[in-house]
């Protein structure tokens, strides 16, 4: 089994040469046409009322509507109408998703599936915290289409009413590539018509409003900061970027094509993988009798390199021998407690875990593992970055040899850095002298291929030996049957003890929270006492939603140093999701 990452070169490769056919199968569907109204009261609230036409290809039992969360807010007052059709609505809320579940029928007994169909399937909810007061203006930063639709939509109407009129407001599109037209229709209602809105294309719109047109901030997030400037420069740099990348897109295609040519041959000749007679489609055990710590180091992300997970997987491997005790864990957060067992004999990472944790202490030595995801991110990165120095002490580079060919994907970097500086001396030459415009171009575009070969995976120009092939399929396929309940129900773990081992290599393989799913499935089929969760702390802290709540350290590891909290970035607004079929 070849790299995900891996698989989508050999896909850019061959693009042009492969014509892929697609097969309609039940749950299939598209969406001529949707239309999105939302209604900003005076107090903050918000209205929201979609009405979304799925054409239905085969026989499904009805649609979904997923709708993003963050932090305070909420969705309540809802109800779904299906003219012509007969429904059942579920409402499934979580930290930050809520779902709204529609059972479609064709007959009012609510025993007919609806199949080759066009649904006009109409949502109402409000949308509680969508508005931001900042201290000089309000925002709704909404999103009004989500990325998570999987089809395209011919046609989407936008309205938005304001309780302010239009001469006192500022609004923008974003992406505009798909807009037709947006206009005031009255002097509270701004229409925009969009078409053609790819799949997993969001569409936002940001409107600013006076303060003083809402008579209370009940329902609002109060940000306490001067917003205006910010947000303005904010959308004429994204506009401006915008254009940047569609005029580089359109002029440099075929160039940057030819450009691809040297890395693919380097990817050719050295990145190609060796064929084996492995051929299983998952494991039930672990490969290897290796650590969490060297798994991630093999099987994810760039060989010989870590990523988060693997201090997630090494602070779990702390919590099972018992450095640090569980003190609770629920849905709302997991606190932990370091234990009086001593540090002789740990390995120097493992140390310096016990030592960053305790920056997380309060004064009676609980650590929330929830309240970390608030916590100082650049201080947390640059832990990580020492941290990692003295993890890969214990990683073996003969045996990383023994694994994987390094070759190409050092020769990868060396012509990334080549062409980067080819761009950079072009450059200077288009700056001190009347070049031509292909000249700029190429200078530009030799830069970005440079950059980016040069961060490429080193499993792109590299590739394993044979053992190494196999080694890395079989931890790839033992996560595949982790990932599988069909086969945790076949082949369950034996004992609980196992659990809690399989949830460690789970954290450092980056599946942890699908895998404690399962689990927690899989206990509560078979009806499994609450003593058992209590016999192993990884089991224990799984099935209580510890995982979830791990996931502050992730977060940390990506928050950039230069954004805020409070200023949503283009692209970052409240709502959008997507649905689909069931």
């Amino acid at each position: 089994m070849l790299n995900y990452k891996k698989s989508m070169v050999c896909l850019l490769i061959f693009l042009l040469l492969l014509m892929p056919v697609v097969y309609a199968s039940d749950g299939d569907y598209t969406i001529p046409s949707a239309r999105v109204d939302v209604e900003i009261l005076n107090d903050t609230t918000v209205i929201v009322t979609e009405e979304i036409n799925q054409n239905i290809e085969g026989t499904v039992n009805g649609v979904f509507r997923d709708i993003p969360l963050f932090e305070s807010q909420s969705i309540t007052n809802v109800s779904v109408d299906t003219p012509g059709y007969y429904n059942t609505v579920e409402l499934i809320s979580s930290n930050n998703k809520a779902r709204i579940k529609v059972w479609l029928y064709k007959d009012e007994g609510k025993t007919q599936k609806v199949n080759n169909a066009n649904v006009k399937v109409i949502y109402h909810y409000t949308f509680n915290k969508a508005v931001k007061i900042h201290n000089d203006i309000a925002e709704l930063q909404l999103k009004t289409w989500g990325s998570q639709w999987e089809s395209s939509v011919d046609k989407l109407e936008t309205n938005i009413i304001l309780p302010a009129t239009n001469e006192d407001t500022e609004y923008w599109t974003s992406p505009p590539t798909q807009v037709q037209s947006s206009q005031w229709v009255d002097d509270h209602t701004l229409r925009t018509v969009l078409e053609n809105v790819p799949s997993n294309q969001y569409i936002e719109q940001r409107i600013l409003i006076p303060k003083q047109s809402f008579s209370s901030y009940d329902n609002a997030i109060i940000t306490n900061v001067d917003a205006k400037d910010a947000i303005e420069k904010m959308q004429k740099k994204y506009l401006d970027d915008l254009e940047f990348h569609d005029f580089i897109d359109n002029v440099l295609s075929f160039i940057m094509a030819l450009l691809l040519i040297v890395p693919v041959g380097i990817y050719w000749l050295y990145g190609r993988e060796p064929k084996i007679d492995y051929k299983a489609d998952y494991e039930v055990e672990p490969p290897t009798d290796d650590s969490a710590l060297f798994v991630n180091n093999i099987v994810v992300g760039d060989v010989g390199e870590f990523d988060v997970n693997a201090f997630n997987a090494t602070l779990l491997s702390l919590i099972d021998r018992k450095y640090y005790t569980i003190i609770s864990t629920n849905d709302n957060d997991t606190v932990i407690r370091r234990t009086d067992k001593s540090d002789k004999g740990l390995k120097e990472y493992e140390i310096d875990i016990l030592n960053h944790m305790n920056y997380y202490a309060l004064s009676n030595g609980d650590i929330s593992l929830n309240s970390i995801r608030n916590s100082d991110a650049e201080y947390f990165k640059s832990f990580i970055a020492d941290w990692k120095d003295h993890a890969n002490e214990e990683i073996s580079k003969s045996r990383i040899a023994e694994l994987f060919d390094d070759k190409g994907g050092n020769m990868m970097k060396i012509m990334g850095i080549l062409l980067f500086v080819l761009g950079l001396i072009f450059m200077v030459y288009v700056l001190i002298s009347d070049s031509s415009m292909t000249v700029i171009i190429l200078s530009v575009l030799m830069m970005v291929i440079g950059l980016t070969v040069v961060f490429l995976p080193n499993t792109v120009g590299g590739r394993w030996t044979v053992e190494g092939r196999e080694y890395h399929d079989k931890w790839i396929n033992f996560k595949n049957y982790l990932e599988d309940y069909s086969l945790i129900e076949e082949y369950p773990p034996a004992s609980v003890q196992v659990w809690g081992k399989y949830l460690v290599y789970a954290t450092a393989l980056g599946c942890a929270k699908e895998v404690s799913e399962n689990m927690i499935k899989y206990f509560d089929s078979i009806n499994m006492s609450d003593d058992y969760y209590h016999d192993n702390s990884i089991v224990y802290f799984g099935y209580y939603g510890g995982f979830y709540h791990m996931d502050s350290f992730n977060h940390l590891s990506t928050v950039s140093s230069d954004s805020s909290s409070d200023i949503g970035s283009v692209g970052g607004g409240f709502g959008g999701g997507g649905g689909g079929t069931f």
